[in-house]
């Protein structure tokens, strides 16, 4: 016979309160309600929980053992109702995130432990790899969503873009070209230039140089936008960057200006096809998309 958690529940009332009619009272049941309950529980699990003493219940042995194991269920049940109810309210989960550099050291962290203080039983472990790492990652499913700097055509991930940065032009403190509201390819003439980013995007910047008929001297390639910003702080050259790395030099060493034409970073929401979005990823990701949107980077959907 299945055990009823509703007469179990009623006897671990007796057990906490003493008497069937406080029992019986806390489950919102009738005194005979309650007394057939308890003879259904007995029944069923072939237990005889107490002694019928003068019209008192008293635990018996194997009762007060049963009781110990009724604790220990009863505690795993209210955590997993506390655990649904977290989940429901998107207050506990894990979240494996993988993030392009360009970000994970300056939208990112920021956002992050907001999201977190949020939602405080939320674990996230934050991965800052190459974009074709990340890709990699989303096709095999090893993470719940990504950030990336381009899309991938694999069956196995969704891809939306959502956001797109503008370049910007930075070079030292003291620099020619300090005095100019906005940098033009005819300005960097003949200027050592730092390099940065894909392929794709080092061709676009190389085929508006090229339209221009500029030559930069291109003799450094950087790994990650804010190493050429510290490079170019320090005297190696001028660099075309993200307007978000940018900004954290200023007045770190750097000028930063606007650079014409545009030239711009796509950003890219990158998810496992094979995996149901959980509720916290999508939370995080209206986050994310909110905050391109107050810093004006937002592409409409």
């Amino acid at each position: 016979m299945a055990i009823n958690l509703r007469h179990v529940e009623l006897f671990r009332h007796i057990m906490r309160f003493g008497t069937l009619t406080q029992a019986a009272e806390m489950m919102s049941v009738s005194q005979p309600a309650a007394s057939k309950m308890l003879y259904q529980l007995e029944r069923g699990t072939g237990i005889i929980l107490f002694q019928r003493t003068k019209g008192r219940l008293k635990p018996t042995r194997d009762g007060e053992l049963y009781f110990a194991e009724v604790q220990r269920t009863w505690e795993s049940v209210e955590r997993l109702e506390r655990m649904t109810k977290d989940i429901r309210e998107l207050q506990f989960g894990r979240l494996n995130l993988g993030v392009m550099p360009m970000l994970a050291g300056t939208i990112v962290p920021p956002l992050l432990t907001r999201f977190c203080r949020k939602h405080e039983k939320t674990a996230v472990k934050l991965h800052s790899r190459s974009s074709d790492r990340i890709i990699e990652w989303a096709i095999a499913g090893q993470i719940d969503l990504g950030i990336t700097e381009h899309s991938t055509p694999h069956p196995n991930v969704i891809c939306r873009m959502i956001a797109r940065i503008p370049n910007a032009c930075v070079f030292p403190d003291g620099h020619r070209l300090a005095t100019r509201e906005r940098i033009r390819p005819e300005d960097l003439d003949g200027e050592s230039f730092v390099s940065i980013g894909s392929a794709d995007r080092r061709a676009a910047i190389e085929k508006v140089f090229e339209q221009a008929g500029i030559l930069p001297r291109m003799f450094i390639d950087a790994p990650m936008a804010n190493v050429a910003c510290a490079m170019v702080a320090s005297g190696a050259g001028i660099a075309l960057v993200d307007e978000v790395n940018a900004q954290q030099f200023v007045g770190r060493g750097l000028v930063v200006r606007p650079f014409a034409p545009e030239i711009f970073s796509p950003v890219w929401h990158v998810r496992p096809n094979s995996l149901i979005s959980s509720s916290l990823a999508e939370a995080l990701m209206r986050d994310i998309e909110d905050e391109f949107e107050r810093l004006g980077y937002r592409v409409d959907p």
